[in-house]
């Protein structure tokens, strides 16, 4: 029987999908778990698994297409099994149908009316008596040499067609051997830095003297006008900026925002990220950055104000406070942005959310993520303190009730025992939702934040 693809929904935002690439084509056989395409959705390009095993007998939607959620994408079944029906249902074209009965008195006479065919010649046998092999059909690409599908991510395959790079050359350093973006940019940096080869010199003859040209004046340079037509250049909207275009805009016009700034003695905090790192270095772990200082004392802080680590539900006139802290961390990419989870971060020691945060953030600049890791943020954090902005306020990201906003460290003056001495300040700025959070409430969990901060081995108990 016959079996329905449809476009799943592959995180909690999405509402369409665009299928990038089909990774198996019209008539091959599937299994299950065999990955059939792969989809962009609003914050990541991910794998669609087939469920069943069969025969792929129709792609209904062609690469670069977008759908809604639950619209038919293909069909898996049995070879030659009729379809045309769940295709037309679907408003496709049925193009992959089983062959209808032939006609016996139809076929006679379309015989008499074809010419005959010539056929083919044999191979003929070459000069020791065996016969030519035939040329071997080359290896599709996406393919080792066995013929078997090689695991790469959807961008580290675009940047490899770009290139006209082998991804069968190439090695993975991802899950399993996956290949990912920064494999096939050092694959082809090792291409453009191997010498190319050296032409031997022809001789050469002694060249007869070229005449001397005549001075001449050199002409000004023209310069054209650009053509109005050509005044700016424009890109489609993808499915992650639509997106984040819509949600922003909801979050902006339906949540009440206030802000709230504080600037934190950062000296201390400074001090001991030194000693850690020192540590860490002996022991071979990950270096600790600032950023994940404030991470765990925003998840501390959490605890002791559950109205920050809350989500406003008008639909169900709840608001939902939670017992667990998932903070999302804002990264920047190149289509837009996308918040990795860092999960339960209450509970995690300083070192461990040093190397989930790298990971998290290395696969996100892929777009390689799994839906688990970018969906279920309790509160988030957004920091551009790294592009030297000294403070800003960010935009909720729904359904939170908060979200901080992280400046840079700046050396200032500043005034200790009646005396002017030098010191390390940094600005944060809660933007808080007025329907969750009142304005106490924000400026008490600011508060223990920056005493988090001011005092950091309190981190490490």
């Amino acid at each position: 029987m016959a079996i329905p693809i449809e476009m799943p929904k592959l995180s909690d935002t999405m509402e369409e999908g665009v299928l990038s690439a089909w990774l198996v084509d019209e008539g091959e056989e599937v299994s299950a778990g065999d990955v059939l395409a792969q989809v962009e959705t609003d914050k990541a390009t991910m794998d669609l698994e087939a469920f069943d095993e069969g025969v792929l007998l129709k792609q209904v939607i062609g690469e670069g297409d977008a759908v809604p959620i639950g619209e038919l994408i293909a069909v898996i079944g049995e070879a030659g099994e009729d379809i045309s029906d769940l295709v037309d249902d679907a408003g496709g074209d049925g193009a992959a149908t089983a062959e209808p009965e032939a006609d016996p008195d139809a076929d006679a006479e379309d015989a008499s009316a074809e010419p005959e065919v010539e056929p083919e010649p044999a191979p003929e046998p070459s000069g020791d008596g065996q016969l030519s092999e035939r040329t071997p059909e080359p290896v599709p690409a996406g393919t080792d040499a066995e013929g078997r599908r090689i695991k790469a991510s959807p961008l580290a395959r675009r940047i490899a067609q770009e290139h006209d790079v082998e991804l069968a050359q190439v090695d993975g350093s991802g899950p399993e051997g996956r290949i990912v973006r920064r494999d096939v940019e050092t694959h082809v940096e090792k291409q453009e830095a191997a010498p190319e080869p050296t032409p031997e010199p022809e001789p050469t003859t002694e060249p007869e003297p070229a005449p001397q040209p005549e001075p001449s004046v050199p002409e000004a340079p023209s310069y054209a006008m650009p053509d109005e037509e050509a005044a700016y250049e424009s890109e489609g909207i993808t499915q992650m900026r639509e997106t984040i275009a819509r949600r922003l805009a909801e979050s902006k016009y339906s949540a009440p925002h206030y802000y709230l700034t504080v600037d934190i003695d950062v000296e201390r905090a400074i001090e001991v990220r030194e000693d850690l790192n020192e540590l860490a270095e002996e022991q071979g772990r990950a270096k600790i950055s600032f950023n994940d200082f404030i991470t765990k004392a925003c998840a501390l802080s959490l605890h002791d104000h559950p109205y920050v680590n809350a989500a406003y539900r008008p639909d169900e006139g709840e608001i939902h406070k939670h017992n667990r802290v998932h903070i999302g961390i804002a990264v920047a990419i190149d289509e837009g942005l996308i918040t990795p989870v860092i999960r339960d971060a209450d509970r995690k020691g300083l070192s461990e959310l040093a190397r989930e945060t790298r990971a998290l953030a290395e696969r996100a600049r892929d777009r390689d993520l799994e839906p688990e890791e970018f969906e279920g943020a309790t509160f988030t954090t957004s920091n551009l303190g790294m592009f030297g902005i000294e403070e800003f306020t960010a935009i909720i990201n729904p359904p939170n009730s908060a979200i901080l906003a992280i400046g840079e460290i700046r050396d200032t003056p500043v005034v200790e025992d009646g005396e002017v001495v030098p010191g390390k300040r940094m600005k944060v700025t809660l933007s808080c939702d007025h329907r969750v959070v009142d304005g106490a409430k924000g400026a008490h969990f600011l508060d223990t934040v920056k005493s988090y901060l001011e005092e950091p081995m309190n981190l490490l108990l």
